[in-house]
């Protein structure tokens, strides 16, 4: 038969014609229009010219199997026409797919034909039917390796992502038909899968694997290829964190502008880059880390929307990676990751942080725009499942968060509500962001802050004379120094992406939203379908009592928080301004309403903290640790929605009461506060004081809470203003106490260093004597810094509100306290204090003078408390304002002398009636004699519980520290005491004799 002898139209003519056209072999030793792989086996045993679809099929696996295809073309009878590239090929993946685009363009321009569009798909789903068997018998083909071919068409084919997709999505289908399960798919795609994931590994930031990338988002789409990718991503040993960077997805995920392992190389940052050009590399680097996130986004949104099964296992590969990873929460794995054992090793920074930014941007459809709906849908009590059967029934996937500690404590016994429903995806993605920030955001800021200490220490250290001397040591340190630079440099420019940052602000503005809506929302039964707020409710104070819901939200929730506005005030301050009211807002509302009261947060320490957050939102200049020109000096000025924050906010009256109540509650928790950790927690309170007393409206709230604890001085609960100033005192006594101290070591161990007295001593000994040196130094200059504190907000306060500090409660401990402090900075052992180097221990004692003599002036107007003055027999004389008057010339302090003259006078006049007073009243009954401070008791009172006989202004200010009996220390509040007032009339009675006497001799 004659292909010739064929009407052109008919149908086996056709299919003969697709074939040639499509497939690129014949049956004809004389092909017309074009070159062709000529199969002489089928022609001869066929006796045809023509394929049917009947022969296509064994026709198409006998040209799969040539070797050498190239051997078997026939010339076209036309001699210009050249031989396709497709004829020759040899690589069958290839080969096949390059058929099925042809066919598929084909029946896109024969829509109409119904009978020739079933003969096409009849081809199609043969191309397809030997795909699948390549890969499932990959050894028919011999020479060939099938998996890789799978890459070199979509390497090759990227422009054509609809008709790769559709290959695929036939090819797994046709696995699938012939009873292959889920597993075994997986098992026969496990080669493409390595080698996609080996690509990964050797991916850049700058450089990413744009093939592999574009083939696993394909394969996201495909329900089968899409489960296989994600199960191969789990490792077998699921407990050891860090495998899961060395499976498919963590490979991905671990390109980054950071080391992949804890020892690696940092591979964009050197010696020279780190002192020229920086800010190029960061910028370079973040255009970069923002092209990886978008592409990181959208590969695993396209994961979860493929089907249920995928979606719940990427779920669950989220869940365990993070369960598995705690480890970078402790101290002891983030500080020293390369020490970690094996069992406990975890993920790099890197793939932490690119979890952490995938995360965050599955958040934005329900966390923007402010006030969404959709984040009213996040159910708190997710947190508080326990057994497998809630997990799997539930569909919770992190399932390691019923451990965490949360805002409110559960009684022992006592059940936390659980939701009946399932939870949502919106409320699990919350909950698993909230996690990985822990695992990255928090883990880097904590190792940077740590890498920043210790560059700190470095630099200090190579100044000493030690280092001087020693060239070998001094070039080992440099070395290394320059290392941690790096890392530093490194680390900071990873955590600082631009892009990141503005979705994470995002992410805490709606979060802190969140947090205000639960605390709002009225206690529910405990059996409900969801606990999540469901609607917006307004903020009105006072608040109610706390829900029981607060007990299901983990504190890492405020944490992640603390963290990140810390991050923002030490590196990029400017990002807070960039985010407007909204973020401001929201957050500041969050931080008045849960750390005014131990109700809503119980943890002492995530209270201070959250102190410390309205710190970091304060329109003062921060010390910024990041390359100036990546900031304009305008925008280091800019604090314009700052401002704006502390001076319009609807609750800025609440941020004093609040504030104050935490300052208050470090000393009165109960708990386990460590003495020096307390005065770290309040630095930050006094800088948040110290700016609120700027603003008149804010310093009408000090005014008005010392009114109103003037009010309430004998409160069975002391008036919060009357504990502060009383716990500020005790600061105040402590601090400047034992920094005087300090600074009297520091001297004579300086003189002895200076004098060469450790000179014949042994090694040790003199190691021991330079770090007893820094030690004492170190010590001293956080007291200096604390006590330089105490003293300045005692003096601005006192400069406005006098009263209270001259109740006779409160005004001997002050008079006393100023008293010591200035006889010791102006008087004879003033020398004592004299060291080198003041300015680097912070020790400033001209100007402690001159905010004390301030105090003085202040509260001079007062008759008590110059009474007060006069009667400190420990400290005062008549000579003390004679010295400080002196010293205040010296250092510029003229503008107090004659405030300061006036009141030496009267307190002189006092002093001297005094000194009449303690001869009359002297050998006093021991009865009518306080037991605690042994002077004459002015109003007796009895302790219900010991049965002891105090004044009643000592007994107050000791309750003002501590609600307990002195004497056995059974409870007591000034409610339950007794007044003596028979031993009252007789002390009234035994002065009135005594004065008497005094008189008539």
């Amino acid at each position: 038969m004659n292909c010739q002898s064929i009407e052109s139209n008919s149908l086996d003519f056709r299919i003969n014609k697709l074939v040639e056209d499509a497939f690129k072999f014949t049956l004809n030793q004389n092909p017309q229009s074009q070159s062709l792989v000529y199969l002489e086996d089928i022609a001869c045993g066929a006796e045809k010219t023509l394929i049917d679809l009947e022969l296509l099929e064994h026709a198409l696996f006998e040209r799969l199997l040539l070797d050498n295809p190239e051997s078997c073309v026939v010339k076209s009878r036309n001699p210009t026409q050249g031989v396709d590239d497709r004829v020759t090929l040899t690589a069958c993946m290839v080969y096949l797919f390059e058929c099925f685009k042809d066919l598929c363009q084909y029946r896109s321009k024969q829509q109409t034909d119904i009978e020739w569009l079933q003969v096409v798909d009849q081809m199609i789903k043969l191309v397809v039917r030997n795909a699948a068997t390549a890969l499932k018998q990959p050894d028919l083909y011999t020479g060939q390796d099938v998996h890789a071919q799978v890459i070199r068409v979509f390497s090759e084919n990227m422009s054509f992502p609809g008709e790769l997709i559709s290959f695929f999505k036939l090819v797994t289908e046709e696995m699938k038909d012939d009873d292959m399960s889920s597993d075994g798919l997986h098992m026969l795609l496990e080669p493409i899968l390595s080698i996609l994931q080996k690509d990964m590994q050797k991916g850049t930031i700058l450089y990413l694997p744009t093939v592999s990338l574009n083939m696993l988002e394909a394969f996201s789409k495909i329900p089968e290829l899409a489960l296989a990718a994600v199960k191969q991503s789990t490792p077998s040993t699921k407990r050891i964190g860090k495998l899961y960077a060395d499976k498919l997805l963590g490979s991905v995920l671990s390109i980054s502008s950071l080391p992949r392992k804890p020892d690696g190389r940092d591979e964009y940052f050197d010696k020279a880059s780190i002192r020229t050009d920086s800010i190029l590399v960061c910028k370079r680097l973040w255009s970069g880390l923002e092209n990886l996130s978008t592409q990181l986004h959208r590969l695993m949104l396209s994961f979860l929307k493929c089907s249920t099964e995928v979606r719940n296992e990427l779920l669950t590969w989220f869940g365990e990676c993070i369960e598995y990873n705690t480890s970078r929460k402790q101290l002891w794995g983030n500080m020293m990751p390369q020490l970690v054992p094996v069992e406990h090793s975890h993920i790099s920074d890197g793939f932490a942080l690119n979890l952490c930014s995938v995360l965050l941007r599955l958040c934005e459809p329900f966390i923007k725009p402010a006030n969404n709906p959709k984040l009213l849908k996040i159910d708190p009590t997710y947190c508080t499942v326990v057994t497998d059967s809630d997990f799997a029934s539930k569909k919770v996937h992190l399932k390691n968060l019923h451990s965490e500690t949360c805002l409110i404590p559960v009684a022992e016994n006592e059940k936390r509500l659980l939701a009946q429903g399932e939870f949502t995806f919106i409320t699990e993605c919350f909950f698993m962001t909230h996690s990985a920030l822990e695992l990255g955001v928090k883990a880097c800021l904590d190792r940077l802050m740590n890498l920043n200490q210790e560059i700190g220490r470095m630099q200090e250290l190579m100044q000493t004379d030690r280092f001087l001397q020693n060239l070998d040591i001094r070039s080992i340190f440099e070395e290394k120094l320059q290392s941690e630079l790096i890392k530093y440099i490194s680390l900071r420019t990873a955590l600082l992406e631009p892009s990141f940052i503005s979705v994470l602000g995002d992410f805490h503005r709606a979060s802190c939203t969140w947090l205000v809506q639960v605390l709002l929302d009225p206690d529910q039964p405990s059996q409900r379908e969801s606990y999540a707020p469901g609607r917006y409710r307004e903020v009105t104070f006072p608040l109610t009592e706390p829900t029981n819901t607060l007990k299901c939200v983990p504190e890492f929730v405020f944490e992640n928080l603390c963290s990140y506005l810390v991050l923002l005030r030490r590196f990029y301050p400017t990002a807070l301004e960039e985010k407007g009211s909204e973020l401001l807002e929201s957050v500041l509302t969050a931080l008045i309403v849960f750390m005014g009261s131990n109700k809503f947060v119980r943890n002492p320490h995530l209270r201070a903290r959250l102190a410390e957050c309205v710190d970091c939102l304060l329109p003062t200049a921060a010390e910024v640790d990041i390359p100036d020109s990546l900031y304009s000096a305008a925008n280091h000025m800019n604090y314009f929605y700052r401002t704006k924050l502390f001076n319009e906010h609807p609750h800025r009256h609440k941020i004093i009461p609040s504030l104050l109540d935490v300052f208050v509650g470090i000393e009165m928790t109960g708990q386990s506060v460590q003495f020096e950790q307390k005065f770290n927690y309040r630095r930050p309170m006094y800088n948040i004081m110290d700016y609120l007393w700027t603003l008149p409206e804010q310093r009408d709230v000090f005014k008005n809470l010392a009114v109103d604890a003037e009010q309430n001085m004998e409160a069975v609960n002391p008036p919060l203003f009357l504990r502060f100033i009383n716990i500020l005192m005790n600061d105040a006594i402590y601090l400047l106490d034992e920094a005087l101290s300090n600074m009297s070591q520091l001297r004579k161990l300086q003189n002895a260093h200076d004098n060469h007295e450790w000179d014949n001593l042994p090694a040790n000994e003199r190691d021991q004597n330079l770090q007893q040196l820094q030690h004492i130094g170190m010590i001293a200059r956080f007291d200096n810094i604390l006590g330089m504190n105490t003293i300045t907000t005692l003096e601005y306060l006192t400069e406005e509100i006098k009263t209270i500090f001259c109740h006779s409660t409160m005004v001997d401990r002050i008079a006393g306290m100023l008293n010591y402090f200035l006889l010791h900075l102006v008087g004879p052992k003033m020398k004592n204090f004299k060291v080198k180097d003041k300015n680097e221990y912070k020790f400033e004692p001209a100007k402690i003078v001159r905010k004390i003599c301030a105090i003085y002036v202040h509260l001079g107007s007062s008759d008590k408390f110059c009474a007060a003055v006069s009667r400190d027999g420990r400290s005062y004389s008549p000579q003390l304002f004679e010295q400080a008057a002196s010293v205040l010339v010296r250092i510029g302090g003229t503008e107090l002398l004659q405030d300061l003259e006036t009141l030496s006078k009267r307190v002189a006049e006092l002093a001297s009636q005094q000194l009449t007073d303690e001869g009359i009243l002297a050998e006093a009954p021991d009865d009518y004699l306080d037991p605690i401070m042994s002077t004459l008791m002015s109003d007796p009172v009895v302790l219900p519980s010991s049965r002891i006989t105090v004044d009643r202004s000592t007994i107050a200010r000791h309750l003002l520290s501590d609600q307990t009996d002195p004497f056995n220390r059974s409870p007591l509040t000034m409610d339950m005491i007794q007044p003596n007032v028979d031993l009252k009339c007789k002390i009234e009675e035994w002065i009135k004799e005594r004065r008497a006497k005094t008189k008539d001799a």
